[in-house]
């Protein structure tokens, strides 16, 4: 052996005994164990990277450990397995905060100004903190009751007019995904917007597939100047839109977010450059959501006919005109619900994330280290056999259906909208307005693939941050009108909000 060789040879021994030293004596006992140290702080880097959404699965099914540590290079997370540990955690909203990560978002990706990340930063553990008081602000505007009911209606009639119209081209191709983009786009943002809604002039696509960038990318206007671009003219839009006092003719929950920001003194400009992420999270899981769930049914001839029959019993037809209320469809729909439930299991790759503001010991045992991470994988608590069954990594349309002697999978273990002080709260406008768009196209259309074969897409290369994923590739398909008949919404009332998570469910938490 070369003197050269043998002296590179004897660095990286050396470097490799101080870094598995350094993690040793910087790992707590208390702490949860360490997992994936063959190349400290690298190993899993290189495996998330590999396996992407299938990494946390896979670590607890070689590990079954209830939750455990990844080290990597100047950060520690800890990672979430057992389904009992998901309300501990939750619990410890002060010390283990999301508000924390809310505000370093508001900077680093929708560019608030200091003043105002200041503000959103302030009294980040209190009440009357800015980021603490928002769901106060905003429940009114999107829990059960005449302000969501007002803006479902809106959103399903721009869908309801749009069906309309293209049942009237005859059998027409599109691209799947886009085509449904666009329709969801829209209706759910002239829902939320009203007359003046922005998107009508789209310029999202950029922005939102290159989020990612902007949290990671220390100058995203230098490394990611595009995506940058894109984000300043959708934050002019804004500008505009707020300025001019259009928002008072949009619904409750945009006028609530001005009025927050308002009382805390934040400006119309940073209001602006806030609703860029704003938009973005009322669009960016609803949208792939829409696609999946009509993949699923209609791939399914089963799927199909079993929600096609139970829609079919909620409509009512005068002179060739059909009728379908929406809380029919919300109420009486059991299978829909489900189905819905089953897709957001089964595709949902989103990932609870928490910041720990001070050293906390979770449950009496396990060591969280202040400025550490705190995960909880949905793909984690939606794999697990004894919770869903042996049939688990099937879709199984009906998982979600109350039936006489049948165990109900335990609540807490779907993760579809969150949990906690991190539950998404628009889940019931998003779900109703899938679930209705879902049911128009069942009971207006027939799909079919263009080539005559369902090819479900991969994901592989859908956004990290996104909780639910953006197919990989298009499918080119058929709408086909099954007749002619004209097809409207009516709408009764609807006081009751659906039983989509944990939190909707009494008793479960």
């Amino acid at each position: 052996m070369s003197f050269g060789l043998a002296t590179v040879l004897g660095t990286v021994v050396g470097i490799y005994i101080f870094v598995r030293a350094l993690l040793h004596f910087t790992q707590d006992a208390r702490e949860p164990p360490s997992i994936e140290t063959t190349i400290p702080f690298v190993s899993p880097l290189i495996l998330m990277n590999t396996k992407k959404a299938k990494f946390y699965s896979a670590m607890r099914d070689k590990y079954n450990l209830p939750i455990y540590t990844l080290r990597m290079p100047g950060s520690r997370m800890y990672v979430v397995n057992a389904t009992s540990l998901i309300p501990v955690v939750q619990r410890q909203f002060r010390a283990l905060s999301f508000t924390a990560i809310e505000a370093n978002i508001a900077r680093d990706v929708g560019g608030v100004s200091k003043a105002a990340h200041e503000i959103m930063e302030r009294d980040l553990m209190r009440d009357e903190g800015y980021l603490m008081s928002f769901p106060k602000y905003i429940h009114s505007a999107v829990s059960a009751g005449p302000h969501l009911d007002a803006m479902n209606r809106k959103s399903i009639e721009v869908l309801a007019d749009s069906l309309e119209t293209w049942s009237k081209k005859g059998p027409v191709a599109v691209k799947m995904f886009d085509w449904i983009r666009h329709e969801l786009l829209i209706a759910t943002t002239d829902g939320v917007y009203g007359p003046k809604n922005p998107y009508r002039t789209d310029r999202l696509s950029k922005f939102e597939s290159s989020i990612m960038t902007f949290v990671l990318m220390p100058y995203p206007n230098l490394l990611a100047k595009e995506a940058y671009q894109a984000r300043e003219y959708m934050a002019k839009t804004w500008r505009q839109y707020f300025g001019e006092g259009w928002f008072e003719t949009g619904s409750k929950l945009v006028q609530s977010r001005v009025h927050i920001n308002d009382d805390f003194h934040i400006s119309r400009n940073d209001t602006a450059q806030a609703e860029v992420l704003g938009a973005i999270g009322i669009l960016s899981n609803t949208l792939p959501a829409t696609f999946w769930m009509v993949y699923h049914i209609f791939s399914d001839p089963v799927v199909l006919e079993d929600i096609r029959t139970e829609l079919s019993k909620g409509g009512r037809e005068v002179d060739g005109v059909c009728t379908i209320d929406m809380a029919h469809v919300k109420d009486s729909c059991p299978i829909l619900l489900s189905t819905f439930q089953e897709m957001s299991r089964y595709n949902g790759t989103g990932v609870t994330v928490r910041v720990a503001l001070e050293d906390h010991l979770l449950e009496g045992k396990y060591l969280i280290k202040k400025g550490s991470t705190v995960m909880i994988p949905s793909h984690v608590q939606h794999t697990i056999p004894s919770v869903w069954g042996e049939n688990v990594n099937e879709f199984y349309h009906k998982r979600f259906i109350r039936e006489p002697g049948r165990k109900r999978p335990n609540p807490l273990a779907f993760r579809g909208f969150g949990g906690g002080t991190t539950l998404c709260p628009g889940r019931h406008f998003a779900t109703t307005e899938v679930l209705m768009f879902a049911a128009l196209m069942v009971l207006r259309y027939d799909i079919r693939p263009v080539g005559g074969k369902w090819v479900r897409p991969s994901t592989n290369k859908a956004n990290p941050v996104a909780a639910m994923p953006v197919p990989d590739w298009d499918l080119d398909i058929e709408l086909c009108p099954r007749d002619d008949k004209e097809w409207r919404v009516s709408f009764s009332g609807h006081d009751k909000g659906l039983e989509i998570s944990a939190e909707d469910i009494e008793g479960a938490t």
